[in-house]
């Protein structure tokens, strides 16, 4: 018997579509040029396999990658090459990671950001901060990786775009605020 086009498309009915783009650093409004390999996750965080397949360094060329998979919720990341080379200094391999839940035969998109090395060192800063506020590491090693990382980060150019910096210490006095004050966060209306 043969086949018509909707008879073949129905094969992979119930497939959901991811489509993934990847963003250049400090820039979420792009999409990268480079090569990205995805990495998709299932719940356990473990890498997802199905199938016979595993979703794994799935290349995305020029920041794009669509892949079909069974409709679930997933975490999905990105890497690029490891190498340095070219007299560029590559720091930040990783993107953020996305939660993305996918359904029956829809098609789902997520953008990764590729965040700047200063976004990743004040995070661990104010990381570093807490737990020293909660008594969960010595008052010598917090002044130890806070100097060498300020130092670090001193070294580095700022981000060109402040939205991943300008808004930390706002948002932290803000929250706090309202903590002392024993109401939740304020929401966006």
């Amino acid at each position: 018997m043969h086949q018509t086009g909707k008879e073949k498309e129905g094969t992979n009915m119930g497939m959901a579509k991811l489509n993934v783009w990847v963003s250049d650093i400090d820039d979420p409004c792009s999409i990268s040029n480079r090569t990205w390999y995805v990495t998709i996750y299932d719940c356990d965080g473990r890498v997802l396999e199905w199938c016979g397949k595993r979703y794994v360094v799935l290349p995305a060329k020029c920041g794009h990658l669509e892949v079909e998979l069974p409709p679930g919720c997933y975490r999905v990341n990105a890497v690029w090459s490891f190498s340095v080379g070219g007299g560029i200094i590559y720091v930040n391999h990783f993107t953020d990671s996305a939660v993305v839940q996918v359904s029956c035969d829809q098609t789902a998109c997520v953008k990764l950001f590729n965040p700047s090395t200063h976004r990743c060192g004040t995070i661990l800063l104010r990381a570093v901060r807490d737990l020293l506020e909660q008594k969960a590491i010595r008052p010598a090693l917090a002044r130890q990786v806070e100097t060498t990382l300020n130092e670090l980060l001193r070294q580095l150019p700022r981000p060109v775009k402040g939205f991943e910096l300008d808004h930390l210490d706002e948002i932290e006095k803000l929250v706090r605020e309202q903590e002392a004050q024993g109401k939740e966060p304020k929401q966006a209306s």
